[in-house]
């Protein structure tokens, strides 16, 4: 059970997501299998002070509260009692579970153009904060992501962490992909950074 300052403090989350974020989330949850799964993740989300249907979301473009989204991922890692490592498998599957992501990210069909993309992407779905142009460097193989002025919550550092690993997945064959989160916005660093590296 999260504490009421830990709640609170969602709730003072600024920005807007959109709602295809949600949708993701919802087809993560039916991946479960587990009966009732929806209604046992929007029962939780009711206790922490965030009523919601998943249902009720009819465009995957209609913007929602940021606040909302990250209580959503914290709601399924309580029900199904997820470890990090399933957040960001959760992540990982919401880049190929949705037909919008894979449509906006059909362009990016090198990690160059990725590079060059990656804030026009992150605008296109959230309100607030901002990516910086990655910085690739293929001769050592490792490719750096930093998101700037996105103090929310250390949970979707874990998510964004497998949705960057499937946005690299989705544009090439690279084998033993991995991601470590370099700096943290939320642990006192000036901006969020994250390191993808392959063999």
């Amino acid at each position: 059970m999260l504490i009421p300052e830990t709640m609170e403090s969602l709730k003072q989350i600024q920005g807007c997501v959109k709602a295809v974020a949600l949708q993701t989330d919802k087809i993560y949850i039916d991946v479960q299998n587990v009966h009732d799964g929806v209604s046992l993740v929007e029962k939780e989300l009711e206790k922490m002070g965030f009523p919601f249907s998943y249902d009720s979301l009819k465009s995957p473009t209609t913007l929602v509260p940021l606040s909302l989204r990250i209580a959503s991922i914290i709601a399924i890692k309580k029900v199904f009692n997820l470890e990090d490592e399933h957040i960001k498998e959760m992540g990982c599957l919401a880049t190929k579970s949705s037909f919008f992501t894979k449509l906006a990210l059909r362009y990016l069909v090198s990690l160059k153009k990725m590079a060059i993309e990656i804030p026009r992407h992150w605008q296109r779905h959230y309100t607030i904060g901002s990516m910086d142009p990655g910085e690739l460097h293929e001769d050592e193989r490792f490719f750096i992501v930093r998101l700037r002025d996105f103090d929310t919550h250390a949970i979707f550092c874990t998510y964004l962490s497998g949705y960057i690993i499937g946005v690299v997945e989705l544009i090439g064959n690279y084998s033993n992909l991995a991601i470590q989160e370099t700096k943290c916005q939320d642990k006192g660093d000036e901006y969020h950074e994250f390191k993808v590296t392959w063999m």
